[in-house]
């Protein structure tokens, strides 16, 4: 089939060109069998998103008689998670669950593909773009527990949820899981029996995958006992646990949290306590020494992978610059409340404007953490799946280092890019943990 002009031109920029190529093929076969002219105006765009994603290749497909007004319309402008709220709160009025469910599905891929067509029109940076998809996942978390009736003005069954990881610090990319806890502010420790099947089923449809797409895949491991805890915790409980002594990486940990859902002044207050013990007055040496012993440790078991570059956990990684940030946060947070943020972006600013890094040293270490995190957010775009590796074998690259602006036969220039990225942050790592 001969292409237009237009979308052969558009080829020369996708990221995946034979995927995008034979996409596009189908697409306008698909047009003229349907008598679709044009549809939609902006081929070229349309190019590129299906170099860029398989996932949403198919959803394009799947609905293909709508997806005109997502590919021409204007990229959204400013967006929180209340406007994200509203806009899937269509979702709600389907004539039963499953309905409403698969609507849901629907809406939230098609904000997700207008955040993908502003990223690739360079309308949003990295970091907007991780706050974007943050408050869409939080939204989408929203309007699914009020179909499981587990908001407080909707049931009297209600739960707190507790964002934790990158969606708490609104850092999340696409393919991100959701880290989350769930909570209740009752007196005892047991979970009335429908309350605890409702918050099984959310967990089971939210991550369902339908042709539609899925909403989210979920990570609970990080609630206290991780996988052989309960799956509500009591704000009792939840406090208790935090009370005692714990280990260095799990006070880590805690400083990406975030209250998500059913936010009332019972959860500030709770949230108030546990910060009390997660932001304690440690003993600096023994600090970094937890630190970097933790660090050396998940290298070792997770970050090594044969043959592949490892983004987040490898040496060097997105990993090095979120324990350089924990590292100031729980050494200083005591005293400078500021620092009891989710953020890692924000973090390093502080500890710049507070004086534990020179401004130098702090822009350089947030451009590699843009950096880092737009070669992950790349790699997890394909299939909207969890992934953090790409092979080091030379030209298996290609596709990846198109994604990150680089011409053809500049692999190369990319992947020393990436090993120049990584060696000075962990450079900026072992000064900080002073090994």
């Amino acid at each position: 089939m001969k292409l237009p002009a237009e979308v052969r031109q558009a080829l020369d920029h996708a990221w995946n060109r034979e995927v995008a190529q034979n996409s596009m093929e189908r697409w306008l076969g698909l047009c003229r069998k349907e008598g679709w002219k044009n549809t939609p105006r902006n081929l070229p765009l349309l190019t590129r998103i299906f170099g860029a994603s398989w996932y949403f290749t198919r959803f394009v497909f799947v609905n293909a008689n709508d997806i005109a007004n997502v590919i021409d319309q204007e990229p959204p402008g400013d967006m929180s998670a209340e406007s994200c709220s509203v806009m899937l709160e269509e979702a709600l009025e389907g004539k039963d669950l499953e309905t409403c469910l698969e609507r849901l599905r629907i809406l939230k891929n098609r904000i997700m593909l207008q955040i993908l067509i502003a990223f690739l029109n360079h309308v949003f940076d990295q970091a907007r773009t991780e706050y974007l998809l943050t408050c869409l996942a939080e939204a989408t978390l929203r309007i699914t527990a009020r179909l499981f009736r587990l908001i407080r003005e909707y049931s009297s069954n209600a739960v707190t949820i507790l964002g934790m990881g990158r969606m708490a610090g609104y850092e999340m990319t696409f393919g991100s899981d959701l880290d989350i806890i769930f909570l209740y502010d009752g007196s005892g420790d047991d979970l009335d029996v429908q309350t605890e099947k409702q918050i099984r089923a959310l967990l089971r449809h939210i991550a369902l995958q339908t042709q539609m797409g899925v909403l989210y895949d979920v990570d609970m491991r990080l609630r206290p006992h991780g996988n052989a805890g309960v799956l509500v915790t009591s704000y009792k409980s939840f406090l208790e646990y935090h009370s005692r002594e714990r280990d260095i990486w799990e006070r880590q940990m805690m400083t990406r949290c975030r209250p998500v859902l059913d936010v009332s002044d019972d959860t500030r207050n709770l949230m108030e306590k546990v910060n009390r013990q997660i932001y304690a007055n440690y003993e600096d040496g023994s600090l970094r020494s937890e630190i970097a012993a933790m660090r050396k440790r998940v290298q070792k078991e997770l970050g090594s992978p044969s043959g592949k570059y490892e983004i987040k956990r490898g040496r060097g990684g997105i990993m090095d610059i979120d324990f350089i940030t924990h590292y100031y946060q729980l050494a200083y947070g005591h005293e400078q409340d500021e620092l009891q943020t989710a953020s890692t972006r924000s973090v390093l600013q502080l500890a710049s404007i507070l004086g534990f890094l020179d401004s130098v040293e702090s822009d350089r270490l947030l451009a590699s953490y843009n950096f880092l995190k737009q070669v992950e957010m790349s790699l997890r775009l394909f299939d909207m799946k969890s992934v953090s590796a790409f092979p080091s074998e030379p030209g298996a690259n290609t596709a990846l280092a198109r994604a990150m602006g680089y011409k053809d036969g500049e692999e190369e220039r990319f992947i020393h890019r990436y090993k120049s990225v990584t060696n000075s942050v962990r450079e900026s790592f072992d000064a900080v943990m002073q090994v």
